[in-house]
């Protein structure tokens, strides 16, 4: 049997932890991959680019998932940055401009039309029953802004050339990158 001293410090001890988790707030999670995010400064694609990004998406993608949450944002970005330095990347965000560049270029190639694509899906927006006038408004206006992004992000010729000679390998990171978040 414990002595009732030490019971009541223990109970208090765990409810000053249990506040001091409650109160701290949580570091905004990294993502190694944002589906459908446009590169923040396109890059110009190389062979060379191609084979870094393929070389080292799995080492800089698990470091990204290691750091998650811990400590703070300065620390995590200077380990991210030494993990990109080791493939060649200058940083952590040159890595994910290359990433975002890479597969904007990917889904170009794939998706040649987009305007197709968007004219379809607001050809199909006036039939749906369940929303309102504002809503069926709001979401052309929304695809039609999209589309604007999509068209101004129009890779090069000299990217889509060196992105299409590796479209088979491209592929399962292209899946990544254009999968719903879940």
């Amino acid at each position: 049997m414990k002595p009732p001293g030490l019971v009541a410090a223990c109970c208090v001890f765990a409810l000053a932890y249990a506040g001091t988790i409650a109160t701290q707030t949580t570091p905004t999670p990294i993502q190694a991959v944002q589906t459908f995010s446009l590169p923040e400064q396109p890059v110009s694609l190389t062979e060379d680019t191609i084979k870094r990004f393929l070389f080292g998406f799995a080492p800089v993608a698990a470091t990204v998932r290691e750091v998650d949450g811990r400590g703070e944002a300065a620390e995590r970005t200077v380990v991210l940055d030494v993990k990109a330095a080791e493939y060649g990347f200058a940083s952590f965000s040159d890595w994910v401009n290359t990433t975002n560049t890479i597969m904007v270029t990917y889904h170009w190639a794939t998706n040649p039309d987009p305007r197709a694509e968007v004219d379809k899906a607001i050809a199909a927006i006036p039939s749906m029953p369940n929303l309102s006038d504002q809503e069926k408004a709001d979401m052309i206006a929304g695809l039609k802004a999209g589309l604007a992004k999509v068209e101004n992000a129009k890779p090069t010729p000299e990217n889509m050339a060196i992105v299409q000679k590796h479209l088979r390998t491209l592929k399962p990171f292209y899946e990544l990158w254009a999968a719903p978040p879940g």
